[in-house]
């Protein structure tokens, strides 16, 4: 497995490629324990260089959605392979996770001006 760090924005990203098991589940849980120490409103996984992804692997990203969730952060998995997205509905995991193609994350979260988003926020609550 291969890990890339990143930062587009307010939002954390970490890029995997290659396979998640159970081989490589430490390095990551210790590497999105250390990003998301600052408490990161939205962290973002790069999924479409992933090839396989067994048990231990959602496992792990059960464990980051639910470490970020209590840190009042929000997951979300993005570009994932139609093969492994498959997995992801079969055990209903699509329900828990955000789960967005590349062109609707950069849509919702890199294209639209934060600020808008912000000020569309006060009006809800007015």
């Amino acid at each position: 497995m291969e890990l890339k760090l990143g930062t587009t924005g307010k939002i954390k990203t970490i890029e995997i490629a290659g396979k998640f098991d159970i081989e490589s589940t430490e390095e990551f849980e210790s590497i999105f324990n250390k990003l998301i120490e600052s408490s990161p409103s939205l962290v973002s996984i790069e999924m479409s260089r992933l090839d396989y992804i067994d048990s231990s692997g959602i496992g792990s990203l059960i464990k980051s959605l639910n470490s970020l969730k209590n840190k009042k952060g929000k997951l979300l998995l993005v570009g994932m392979k139609p093969m492994i997205q498959n997995v992801f509905k079969l055990a209903k995991l699509d329900m828990f996770f955000e789960i967005l193609s590349s062109s609707d994350f950069q849509t919702r979260y890199i294209d639209g001006d934060s600020d808008d988003s912000d000020i569309d926020d006060l009006l809800k609550r007015n």
